[in-house]
């Protein structure tokens, strides 16, 4: 942490970035997912980009989504083999050549629910391909519709179905891949156009990313964890003020260590 960081701290006190709604938000829907799935998922190392879980090589091509999307089964308890994977094509995307701004929302994941005893399906489109970070945060985001839509445990209509769904990611441990891909921003230049690109992925504001990434690590009992240095820069700073304001004033609902 800067000298800056710690002294403008030490003058404000710990802070809270989320609303009083947000907070109470991801510490009744984190306690609602322990009570679902029980504390393994959160036990467990969490996913690092390091991780063994993740391929050394990627080439964009579909055999490589598809041994991600297995590796990542594996991952969030779920049997590759009972998961249907298809990719497809046709992804809008705007002329990256265009000088000015771009927005996009990342790599596309469908969920389909199963029909007639047959199995649950994931659809991936194939553009995400070109973007392995991105497409692994979509796929963690598919596989926990799995668990909650598949299980019957949520309802599609209910009106934090999607940002539950990411919260999942972070209770089985994958919070580092989906946080980091909540927000890119990258600029180009091609011959004399310049402009930039701002590209946004799923469901959370970081702000709440980061706290509900501090309550997990409260949830864990791990006071310093080791797999911050992984955090994007904009969601550490979010996730750093968090945790110190846990673990300063333990003003939370979440159990320390799940005690």
């Amino acid at each position: 942490m800067s000298i800056f960081r710690q002294f403008s701290r030490k003058l404000s006190g710990p802070r809270c970035h989320v609303t009083p709604e947000d907070k109470i938000w991801v510490e009744r829907r984190m306690l609602w997912l322990k009570d679902q799935f029980g504390s393994e998922p959160v036990r467990r190392a969490v996913l690092e980009p390091t991780s063994d879980f993740l391929p050394n090589k990627w080439d964009a091509s579909r055999e490589a989504g598809t041994d991600l999307f297995k590796r990542l089964c594996t991952f969030m308890l779920l049997d590759p083999a009972g998961i249907d994977l298809h990719f497809y094509s046709g992804f809008d995307q705007k002329d990256s050549h265009q000088a000015g701004e771009q927005n996009t929302s990342g790599p596309v994941g469908l969920y389909l629910p199963p029909r007639n005893q047959e199995k649950p399906a994931v659809a991936l489109a194939e553009e995400g391909l070109l973007q392995p970070a991105q497409l692994a945060a979509t796929i963690c985001h598919e596989l926990a519709h799995v668990h909650l839509l598949g299980s019957s445990l949520l309802k599609r209509n209910e009106p934090d179905a999607e940002p539950l769904t990411d919260l999942l990611t972070i209770y089985f441990g994958a919070g580092i891949i989906t946080a980091n891909s909540a927000f890119e921003f990258t600029q180009w230049e091609s011959g004399t156009k310049s402009g930039w690109q701002a590209s946004t992925h799923g469901y959370l504001p970081e702000p709440v990313y980061g706290y509900a990434l501090a309550c997990f690590t409260w949830l864990r009992g791990d006071r310093k964890p080791q797999w911050q240095k992984h955090l994007r820069q904009n969601i550490n700073y979010y996730f750093d003020d968090s945790l110190h304001f846990l673990r300063v004033t333990a003003d939370t609902t979440i159990p320390f260590n799940g005690a």
